[in-house]
């Protein structure tokens, strides 16, 4: 983290100052988001139930992403082939987080033909990681990063245990976003009150083409290979998603929502309470959550591309069924082939005790607790179940 000395109450030209002191550059380029930045600070500089010292490690951390974005700026200069790198057919998980989707993510990136982005190559992308060597320092840095959150957020790797992969581990394309500042990632920004609506939501196309600027990024200077990505928000946005990856192989994971709901809204109760926002109305917040997943919802489904014959549905007692199998019907669908090494080494992950989801403690929930009946939440998810048969 950044440590510039900042006044207790900055504003938006303090935090691009400081930025640009940090990283000793001064062009921000055009594809961000500053109405974002505007935002942020004001939530921040106005919420009275901030520590003084929170507030200011929320600060610090803006910095650290604007002067990420200034070194991202100034690599397209130093290397103009970053803008010829083709990113070519990506397979991409989606769905709601906690249907699979990063157990299904993992066995996938074991294709020595594909590459997944990893904490370490996002939380520092300057200069673009696959020039880098074993030892970069970045990864050990990358590893302090994810113990240190961590520890803000007691039993929080219990609820995700594949962050004990610390700088290693596998990255969503929503964290990405952070450097255009049209998102809020609970990892770069964990001093953020989680759930706050600062960020400001760009055009679908735009934001997928800031997406793919970002993966010619990190592939830059490496061998060719197929990225294997995985989001909770990228059936939200199927038409930009299409406009600008055109041949994405898409991978939709369903898991029943009672049980999605359940999980997911414990994990947004810790991420709030960990990063300072308001979880005293445990009820109201998770009533909040729920009408937030079916709006989003409504607006996938009512897009034509949710129908689009090339998706291809996986069903999480399916996945967890028979994970290999899974892996090989999607394969199936998209016209290629498990290799014999993929399924060696898919085999060999899912045999290794530590990738057992209960490596950490068993991890349990309720709606009940939340002060929410899983028969509403079965009756308010009654289409999307019928739908895709979960």
């Amino acid at each position: 983290m950044s440590t510039v000395i900042l006044p207790p109450e900055p504003d938006v030209p303090d935090l691009l100052a400081a930025a640009q002191a940090a990283a000793g550059l001064y062009e921000f380029g055009t594809d961000w988001v500053r109405a974002s930045l505007d935002n942020v600070v004001r939530l921040l500089n106005e919420d009275t139930s901030l520590s003084p010292e929170h507030r200011a490690a929320a600060h610090r951390q803006l910095v650290d992403v604007l002067a990420g974005r200034l070194r991202l700026v100034a690599d397209r200069g130093r290397h103009p082939g970053i803008d010829r790198e083709k990113i070519e057919a990506p397979i991409i998980v989606m769905g709601f987080g906690r249907s699979g989707t990063t157990f299904l993510h993992s066995l996938i990136a074991e294709d020595p033909q594909n590459r997944a982005p990893r904490y370490w190559e996002v939380a520092r992308p300057s200069p673009p990681p696959a020039t880098a060597g074993p030892d970069d320092p970045r990864i050990g840095a990358g590893h302090r990063d994810v113990e240190d959150w961590l520890a803000g957020l007691p039993g929080f790797i219990t609820q995700h245990p594949y962050w004990d992969q610390g700088g290693l581990a596998l990255m969503e394309c929503e964290s990405f976003f952070v450097y255009n500042l049209s998102h809020h990632y609970p990892v770069q920004q964990s001093k953020i009150p989680f759930g706050t609506r600062w960020a400001v939501d760009v055009d679908e196309t735009t934001r997928y083409e800031f997406h793919r600027s970002f993966l010619q990024h990190l592939q830059y200077g490496g061998p060719p290979r197929r990225w294997a990505l995985k989001g909770v928000d990228h059936q939200y946005h199927l038409t930009g998603l299409r406009a600008v990856y055109p041949d994405a192989r898409l991978v939709w994971a369903h898991r029943d929502p009672v049980q999605v709901m359940g999980s997911l809204l414990e994990v947004t109760l810790q991420l709030t309470r960990g990063t300072g926002g308001d979880s005293a109305d445990r009820t109201a917040l998770a009533r909040a959550w729920v009408d937030r997943y079916r709006s989003r919802l409504d607006r996938a489904l009512a897009n034509p591309l949710a129908a689009d014959p090339r998706i291809c549905h996986v069903r999480y007692p399916d996945l967890t069924a028979d994970p290999v199998g899974t892996v090989h019907g999607i394969y199936r669908h998209f016209g290629l082939e498990v290799s014999n090494d993929h399924e060696t080494r898919m085999s060999h992950w899912l045999a290794d005790p530590a990738n057992r989801s209960d490596r950490h403690g068993k991890w349990t929930y309720a709606l009940a607790e939340h002060g929410v009946d899983p028969a509403w939440i079965s009756a308010l998810f009654a289409d999307y179940r019928a739908r895709f048969d979960v």
